[in-house]
């Protein structure tokens, strides 16, 4: 075989094993999905049977394996919005409608727990008050446990960006301004905060679980 032929040769080989490994690459992206999704649903089961810190640290760290999570992230600001709206003219059968929806999207939703915390108190819905209470509590000590925000080696871990936000605004702080930092191949969120309660201003640190 003379070497122009034996190059091309080489070539399609490297060609077929190259698209030969792409079925394979999805098929083990599409295995670690399911097998996440499955967790999750088995942790989203657990946590309305009783929840514990344990099972809702894990569902935040499995919630952004999940199927379809970008997707259904990008859809949370105008599921907040909603759910605020309704809770601010006091329409409490849409605030557990528009809370249930945020719940079925994302099961580790601060906003959504307590939009339901909020509304099924408000209609007299008191046990079921208080278990969106108690995992919405256990959901900010969850974000307490990754670190304390004040470094980039110490950075909260969230979910995604409405989540740092929550945490944030149910701390009864203000956040001024914010600005992303890359630092040893990740993302960070370095963002000013105000609070009005002892007039001080600082910074927390902030990285998006993956």
């Amino acid at each position: 075989m003379n070497p122009t032929m034996r190059l091309l040769t080489l070539l399609l080989a490297c060609l077929l094993s190259a698209c030969s490994s792409v079925p394979l690459i999805q098929e083990n992206i599409n295995d670690e999905h399911l097998e996440s999704n499955a967790r999750y649903d088995a942790l989203v089961h657990a946590i309305k049977t009783q929840p514990t810190l344990p099972a809702i640290t894990e569902l935040r760290q499995v919630t952004v394996l999940t199927t379809g999570y970008k997707e259904k992230s990008s859809n949370e600001p105008v599921q907040n919005q909603l759910l605020f709206e309704a809770i601010e003219t006091e329409n409490w059968a849409l605030c557990l409608q528009k809370a249930n929806e945020g719940l079925a999207s994302n099961y580790a939703s601060l906003n959504s727990h307590f939009g339901a915390m909020v509304c099924n108190i408000e209609s007299g819905n008191a046990i079921q008050g208080q278990y969106h209470e108690s995992v919405f509590n256990q959901l900010l000590e969850a974000i307490w446990t990754t670190g304390d925000g004040e470094s980039f080696d110490t950075a909260f871990q969230v979910i995604n960006i409405a989540d740092r936000d929550a945490f944030i605004e149910f701390h009864a702080l203000d956040l001024i301004k914010q600005s992303i930092t890359r630092r040893d191949g990740q993302n960070y969120d370095v963002v000013t905060i105000y609070d009005l309660e002892k007039d001080e201003v600082f910074e927390w640190y902030f990285t998006q679980l993956k």
